[in-house]
C-alpha cells in the first residue's frame, strides 16, 4: 500500500506545542477520513509505541505474530497525536518518526485527543463488523471516552501487568 502523501521534518512533542494542531497531523487525519477503507471483518487497536516503526516493539511483533494467518484481522495503533495508523503505514511518514510522551499531554490534549479519535472511530466502525483494544491504562481511558462520545462498542481488553499475555489470549479468541 502506498504512503500517504505526506512530507517533512520529524514531529517532536515539545512544552507548550499541541501537536493535535500541528499542520502535517491535520494533513494525516483529513487523508484518513477521506481515504482510508479497510474491508477486514475485525479492528484491533493497540497503542502506539516508542519504537519506531511500531512493528519493531515486542508487543507488535507478538501480535502480528499470532494474527499472522488471521488475513480478517486490521490492526491500528491508537496514537497521540496520529490518532489511528493502520498497520500498512507504519513504516510511512510521519508515523515512523515523532515523539509524543503521554507524560507530556495536558488535560486540554487529552480532551482534544478524546474529541478526535471519535471521529476516527466513527469511521472504522462502519468498516468493521467489531472493534477490539488491548491497551495501556492511559489508551484504554482515551478510547473508552472517544467510543462512548460517538456511541460505538469496543470490547476494550486492559494490558494490565501481563501485556503479552492478554495480547495473545484475546488474539487467539478470535
Amino acid at each position: 500500500m502506498q504512503c500517504p502523501p505526506l512530507s517533512g521534518p520529524p514531529i517532536i512533542k515539545k512544552d507548550g506545542i499541541d501537536l493535535f494542531k500541528n499542520p502535517i497531523v491535520r494533513k494525516w487525519y483529513d487523508f484518513f477520513l477521506e481515504n482510508w477503507q479497510s474491508k477486514k471483518e475485525v479492528a484491533f487497536l493497540l497503542p502506539c509505541t516508542s519504537v519506531k516503526p511500531y512493528n519493531r516493539s515486542p508487543t507488535h511483533k507478538l501480535a502480528y505474530s499470532i494474527a499472522k494467518n488471521k488475513d480478517y484481522i486490521q490492526f491500528y495503533s491508537v496514537s497521540e497525536p496520529m490518532l489511528l495508523v493502520p498497520r500498512e503505514y507504519e513504516e510511512c511518514y510521519p508515523f515512523n518518526s515523532y515523539e509524543y510522551p503521554p507524560s507530556m499531554m495536558t488535560e486540554e490534549e487529552k480532551n482534544e485527543f478524546v474529541d478526535l479519535l471519535s471521529i476516527m472511530l466513527r469511521k472504522i466502525s462502519f468498516q468493521h463488523k467489531r472493534i477490539v483494544a488491548v491497551l495501556p491504562k492511559h489508551h484504554y481511558n482515551i478510547v473508552s471516552k472517544a467510543s462512548e462520545k460517538v456511541g460505538i462498542k469496543i470490547e476494550i481488553h486492559p494490558y494490565g501487568r501481563l501485556a503479552f499475555k492478554t495480547i495473545s489470549n484475546v488474539l487467539k479468541s478470535l
